[in-house]
C-alpha cells in the first residue's frame, strides 16, 4: 500500500512538471508572438519628403503606446518614381539607406534597393512620386507599375502592404521649379496632388492597400495658427516648411508623423504625450487634430 501511494506522488509530481514545462513553452511562445505583432517594420522608398515624414517622431510615438517601429527610408534626393525604378533595374547601388531602430537614427550607406527590400520582413512598404510631380497624373505610370511588381516580387513576407505617400504641397511664396507646373498655385498643386493619387490608388486597388494623406494634413494644419507659429528652431516657419517645400524641422514634420502614426496603426494621435521639443502640448494639440481630420476625410482640407 505505501510502495502503491508513493508511485502514485511520484507519478503526479512528474505531470505537474510535466504541465508546467508545457505552460512555461507556450507562455514564452505567445510572448513571443506579441512581441512579433507589436514591431512593426516599415519602408519608405522615397525621398527628401519621406525623410521628412518617417525619420523623427514617429518611432517615439510608436514607443508610447507599445509598438515597436523599425523604420526604414530609402532616401535618394529629388528621385521619382522612374527614378526608383532605373536604379532598381540597373542594380545601381546608389540609393541611401537610413534606418531608425530602437531609437537610434543611422545612415547606413548606399545600397541597391534590391538589398534595402531585402534587410528585413518588411510589413508596410511605401511608395511616392517626386514631389513637383506629385500632382501630374501622367508621370505615375510606368514607374509606379513597374516599382509595385518590384517590390511584390522580393518582399520577404506575402503579406507584406504596399501604400502610397500623398505628399504636400508647396508654400505660397516657393520658389521651387516645380511649382511652376501648377501656376505657383497652393491650392490648385494641392488638388492636383489628390486628383492623381486618388487615380493612382483606383488603378492599384488590388495592390496598394491605403495611402498616407500627409499632404492633406498640411493643407489642414496650415488653416491654424501653426502655419504661423515661431519655435525654437532656427529655421523660418513658412507655411510649415523650412524653405517653401521641405518641412520644417518640428511643426511640419510633426503633423506628418503623426499623420503615419494613424495610419500605420489604427489608432488615434490625438492625446499623445509625444512632441517635437519646443512644441507646446496646445500647439501639439492642434497638429494632431489636423492629422487625424486627414486621416477621416484624405482628399478635401477640414478647416480647423
Amino acid at each position: 500500500m505505501q510502495v502503491g501511494i508513493s508511485y502514485n506522488n511520484n507519478g503526479n509530481e512528474a505531470m505537474m512538471r510535466r504541465i508546467f514545462v508545457l505552460l512555461l513553452a507556450a507562455l514564452t511562445v505567445n510572448m513571443a508572438c506579441a512581441q512579433a505583432r507589436d514591431t512593426l517594420r516599415v519602408l519608405a522608398i522615397g525621398n527628401s519628403f519621406s525623410e521628412d515624414a518617417v525619420e523623427q517622431y514617429l518611432w517615439e510615438m510608436g514607443q508610447e503606446v507599445g509598438v515597436n517601429f523599425i523604420i526604414g527610408n530609402a532616401y535618394r534626393g529629388g528621385w521619382s518614381l522612374i527614378g526608383h525604378w532605373k536604379d532598381a533595374r540597373s542594380l545601381a547601388a546608389d540609393t541611401e539607406y537610413r534606418k531608425v531602430a530602437d531609437g537610434q537614427r543611422t545612415n547606413l550607406g548606399k545600397y541597391t534597393l534590391r538589398q534595402i527590400i531585402t534587410d528585413e520582413p518588411w510589413d508596410v512598404i511605401t511608395l511616392q512620386q517626386v514631389s513637383q510631380d506629385a500632382g501630374r497624373t501622367d508621370s505615375y505610370e510606368p514607374g509606379l507599375s513597374l516599382m509595385i511588381g518590384y517590390v511584390k516580387a522580393l518582399a520577404r513576407v506575402d503579406s507584406v502592404r504596399l501604400g502610397f505617400h500623398q505628399t504636400w504641397a508647396y508654400a505660397r511664396d516657393a520658389d521651387h521649379q516645380g511649382f511652376a507646373n501648377y501656376n505657383r498655385d497652393q491650392m490648385l498643386m494641392y488638388s492636383c496632388i489628390t486628383a492623381a493619387v486618388d487615380k493612382a490608388m483606383r488603378y492599384h486597388q488590388g495592390d496598394l492597400s491605403f495611402y498616407i494623406p500627409s499632404g492633406t494634413a498640411i493643407q489642414n494644419a496650415r488653416t491654424t495658427l501653426l502655419a504661423r507659429n515661431r519655435t525654437d528652431e532656427q529655421s523660418v516657419n513658412r507655411e510649415l516648411t523650412r524653405d517653401g517645400y521641405h518641412l520644417n524641422y518640428t511643426i511640419g514634420r510633426y503633423v506628418v508623423a503623426c499623420t503615419w502614426f494613424e495610419v500605420l496603426t489604427g489608432r488615434s494621435a490625438i492625446g499623445l504625450k509625444t512632441r517635437p521639443k519646443g512644441l507646446i502640448p496646445e500647439m501639439a494639440l492642434v497638429a494632431q487634430r489636423a492629422a487625424h481630420a486627414a486621416v477621416l476625410s484624405p482628399m478635401a482640407v477640414t478647416p480647423m
